[in-house]
């Protein structure tokens, strides 16, 4: 009866450490890109990038994120490789950080060869596409194509940079999703 007993209180905590090095468990994501963290305030990311101009921003209602575009000489100090940053905060906090290639490191470590090294470190990505992401239920991280907006011969064009982005879970309405 005693041994019956002690299998019934032990199991639980025998259950959690098998189920703790399974497959399906992702570690925690890092929550900092490019020298500054969610939580930190527009304080601390204006003293990690001093603004050589004002950061253009946006205001996404169904969020209440607020949006700053930071471009390579919208600050005194930027990023290596790095074309555009975007710094979405909420409530005073930072909630979002995303790094956008510039072409060269774009040509370089593209989506899939950027996805193939975050899932040395965090996995198997869950996919769509060309977009890949993680989730540890606090944070996202996703690794995408970004759509940079070109003008050539006076025409409209586009062109394809590799980008990261790390987020709050819950921020957003979908994980590829910021409206």
């Amino acid at each position: 009866m005693r041994a019956l007993l002690l299998a019934v209180l032990t199991l639980p905590s025998v259950l959690q450490t098998a189920r703790a090095g399974g497959e399906d468990d992702v570690p925690a994501l890092q929550r900092s890109l490019v020298g500054v963290s969610l939580g930190d305030d527009l304080g601390r990311a204006r003293r990690v990038y001093p603004p050589a101009q004002e950061w253009s921003a946006i205001t996404y209602p169904r969020t209440g994120v607020t949006r700053y575009r930071v471009e390579r000489g919208g600050a005194k100090v930027f990023p290596a490789r790095v074309e555009t940053l975007y710094l979405g905060f909420k409530r005073g906090r930072l909630v979002e950080i995303e790094a956008v290639y510039d072409e060269k490191q774009s040509r370089a470590q593209n989506v899939e060869k950027l996805a193939g090294a975050y899932a040395l470190v965090y996995g198997e990505a869950k996919r769509s596409a060309d977009r890949f992401w993680w989730s540890d239920g606090k944070t996202v991280l996703r690794v995408f194509s970004e759509e940079i907006p070109i003008g050539k011969d006076g025409a409209h064009a586009v062109a394809w940079r590799t980008a990261v982005q790390v987020f709050e879970a819950g921020t957003f309405l979908t994980p590829y999703s910021y409206r």
